[in-house]
């Protein structure tokens, strides 16, 4: 691995974070009250996305990988598929902060697993910029609203545990990561229909032009493009480090709630997202400053 790996990895997985964190508010604009149909409808996008990449541009297919399961990605597409369709259902049935909260638990699921069951070392540096982010988690939990489905938060905790696992399983792969995610998506996609017996279909005739719209950018450009940054950094950062990602999620779709829907944060949310922010950033700059001196 290159001196500037990790810093590369670093600033990557930042902009997946960035990207992602405005997911929330694509799901809010869809308006679709069946979490299941925008599973299904936006891991199609996220699929359709990566097979026109490989197909249209070749040079890519060393860093997106193959658009179909193989038995090297098999286990991170799995989790990959868990974690997009619990995350919808939690984000369309509970506070949306409350639930990014629980899913910013990534990052020690991460660093759990790995130690217990891979026997990775886990840098104490970035368990101290892990707890720093949970510091500002716990700060946002102070903040969250009442009233929405307890079923939300368990969505919550397994996308958390799915999240993990794939990453982890990603940075196992060899060749390209970036489509991995999409990968996942489109199996939720074919999941969804076969549980369903195919009645999740019925509703798609009464889509509205902009419900088609959120639906295309979510899962095509907004989806796509974050997931497979953050899975492209496992190959340059440690799993748990990429988990920390995650976090910028927390901090920063509140502000775009506020900006795009006018659902002001609450303070804990402020206060939370700058401790976030600042763990994420902090543990970039060590790792540059390392670099440098080696």
């Amino acid at each position: 691995m290159s001196k500037t790996a990790p810093i590369n990895g670093n600033l990557i997985g930042i902009l997946g974070g960035i990207i992602l964190s405005t997911d929330s508010v694509f799901i809010r604009l869809m308006s679709i009250d069946n979490s299941w149909m925008i599973v299904m409808l936006r891991g199609l996008f996220m699929w359709g996305l990566v097979v026109a990449v490989y197909l249209l541009w070749p040079k890519s297919r060393s860093v997106l990988g193959v658009p179909w399961i193989t038995r090297q990605n098999a286990l991170s597409t799995l989790f990959f598929c868990i974690a997009s369709a619990c995350f919808v259902n939690a984000l369309n049935r509970g506070s949306i902060a409350t639930v990014l909260v629980i899913i910013s638990s990534t990052p020690f699921v991460s660093a759990i697993i790995s130690r217990l069951f891979f026997g990775t070392k886990i840098d104490k540096s970035l368990l101290v910029a892990a707890i720093a982010g949970m510091l500002g988690v716990a700060i946002v939990m102070t903040g969250r609203s009442e009233g929405y489905d307890p079923l939300a938060n368990y969505f919550a905790l397994a996308t958390a545990v799915s999240m993990a696992l794939a990453f982890i399983f990603a940075s196992k792969v060899e060749n390209g990561t970036v489509g991995l995610p999409s990968i996942g998506g489109v199996l939720a996609s074919v999941c969804v229909v076969a549980f369903t017996g195919g009645g999740v279909l019925h509703g798609i005739p009464l889509l509205t032009n902009g419900q088609w719209l959120w639906l295309a950018v979510e899962g095509a450009v907004i989806m796509p493009l974050a997931m497979g940054l953050i899975s492209l950094s496992t190959r340059y950062v440690s799993p748990v480090n990429a988990g920390l990602f995650l976090l910028l999620e927390t901090a920063l779709a509140p502000l775009w709630i506020y900006l795009f829907l006018n659902e002001a944060p609450t303070l804990q949310a402020i206060v939370g997202g700058c401790i976030i922010v600042l763990a994420v950033v902090s543990q970039t700059l060590r790792i540059k400053r390392q670099t440098a001196l080696a």
